[in-house]
C-alpha cells in the first residue's frame, strides 16, 4: 500500500554538525529503512512544501530543541513537526522558489561561485516565508 508512492524523503542517520534536516521529493519508489519517507494526504499540503517546511531552518530548530537532538531522524519525529497550512498564495509564492532551487541544482554547478550563490538566496527566500508563516 506504501509502496510506489511519491512523497518526501530523508536519510536515517543526521551528521552530528548538520545544520537542516535535507529532506527531498521521492518519486514513486520502493521505501527503504535508509531513507525515510512519508506522503502528504492533503492537497492543502503538498509535498513540495513539506520538503521546503524540512528544509528550513526554523523547523530544524524547533526540532532540534523540542523532538529529537540525535542524529537518527524517526517517521514519528517527523510526524511531531508543526505544520501550518498556508494560504493559496503563499502555497504559490513557495512553489516558484521551490521549483527554481530544484532546476538550479539539477545543472549541478557547484564549482560556479554565482550557482552557490543563487542557491542560498533561494534558500533564504524560503525560509523567510517559513518565518512569516510561523509569525517569526
Amino acid at each position: 500500500m506504501f509502496y510506489f508512492r511519491e512523497g518526501f524523503c530523508w536519510t536515517n542517520i543526521l551528521n552530528p554538525q548538520a545544520k537542516l534536516l535535507k529532506a527531498k521529493l521521492k518519486q514513486k519508489t520502493v521505501n527503504d529503512v535508509g531513507s525515510m519517507s512519508l506522503s502528504s494526504i492533503a492537497d492543502s499540503v503538498p509535498n513540495y512544501y513539506l520538503v521546503a517546511l524540512l528544509n528550513s531552518e526554523l523547523l530544524f530548530n524547533y526540532y532540534r530543541e523540542y523532538i529529537n537532538n540525535t542524529v537518527n531522524i524517526q517517521i514519528n519525529d517527523i510526524r511531531q513537526l508543526p505544520v501550518f497550512v498556508p494560504k493559496k498564495t503563499w502555497l504559490i509564492e513557495i512553489q516558484k522558489l521551490f521549483e527554481k532551487l530544484v532546476a538550479l541544482k539539477k545543472t549541478k554547478q557547484e564549482t560556479d561561485e554565482d550557482f552557490e550563490t543563487e542557491i542560498k538566496k533561494l534558500e533564504q527566500d524560503i525560509d523567510k516565508i517559513v518565518d512569516s508563516l510561523y509569525s517569526i
